[in-house]
């Protein structure tokens, strides 16, 4: 019984920080594609995190990238892996413990990205236009996969008669960017 209580923290306090992670990253992506603002989750996802974005607010965005809401992931990734190791007794190493926390912050990003396309996928098989599509999220979801989507449109010729294959190169350059960071982080 006693060890309970520390076991039940420490998992209201990943799943806070995991879903601060997953509102921060949908924060990032919305910014990036410019997402519509009339959206009903577009404007719940802003007001969910605009009073722990305001803490930031003093950090310049890059573009479209949202630096403070990049920084607050990455955060929320530190709190978790220190208080993982903490709770398990393992040695804190601050520099692992910082690289760690950067590279879960990008794979946060991408992995993110990869259910966007996945979905993108499998939606394409029940929703026959972007355009008659009633769903929010799914308007989401073409808005940012296709901000992404133009541009390796844009390099590669991805079309093979009426099969666009952008979406299975968008996540093999993902799993490649993945491997990629891996290998230098």
């Amino acid at each position: 019984m006693s060890n309970s209580f520390p076991e039940l923290g420490f998992f209201v306090i990943d799943l806070v920080l995991s879903f601060l992670i997953l509102v921060f990253t949908l924060r990032i992506l919305l910014s990036m594609s410019s997402a519509s603002s009339n959206n009903p989750i577009t404007q719940s996802i802003i007001k969910i995190s605009k009073p722990v974005r305001s803490l930031l607010l003093f950090i310049p965005n890059i573009g479209k990238f949202e630096v403070s809401s990049f920084a607050i992931i990455f955060i929320c990734h530190f709190l978790n892996i220190y208080f993982q190791s903490s709770v398990l007794g393992s040695d804190i190493i601050l520099e692992k413990l910082v690289l760690f926390s950067f590279k879960s912050s990008i794979f946060s990003l991408l992995n993110a990205l990869t259910i966007i396309f996945i979905i993108l996928a499998i939606s394409s098989w029940f929703v026959q236009s972007p355009q008659s599509n009633r769903n929010p999220a799914l308007d989401i979801i073409y808005q940012i996969s296709n901000s992404i989507l133009f541009y390796i449109k844009k390099i590669i010729p991805t079309s093979v008669g009426i099969i666009d294959f952008s979406v299975i190169i968008a996540l093999v350059l993902i799993h490649f960017i993945k491997n990629f960071i891996n290998i230098i982080l």
